[in-house]
């Protein structure tokens, strides 16, 4: 995936996130999307604007994060990472 996507859906993320925050239902950003070519539905809509908002509480640790993928590609189990690989 190309850098450009990903900028493409940071922007999109906001930008329904700074709809939801101006007070338009979820329902028309739904379909305010769809016209521009990205289908979603209202539940899609609340689900991104949930997560987005728990994503900005807390930064992960990027060590941790490199440790984790690290460990998946040995197949090896990390006691000092949270959760299982």
């Amino acid at each position: 995936m190309g850098l450009t996507q990903h900028l493409y859906r940071a922007e999109n993320i906001k930008a329904i996130h700074d709809l939801h925050d101006a007070g338009v239902p979820d329902h028309v950003i739904a379909v305010f999307m769809s016209a521009e070519g990205i289908e979603l539905q209202p539940q899609d809509v609340i689900s991104i604007v949930n997560t987005y908002d728990a994503l900005g509480k807390e930064k992960a640790p990027s060590k941790k994060v490199k440790a984790l993928i690290a460990a998946k590609k040995l197949g090896q189990h990390d006691e000092s990472l949270p959760c299982p690989v």
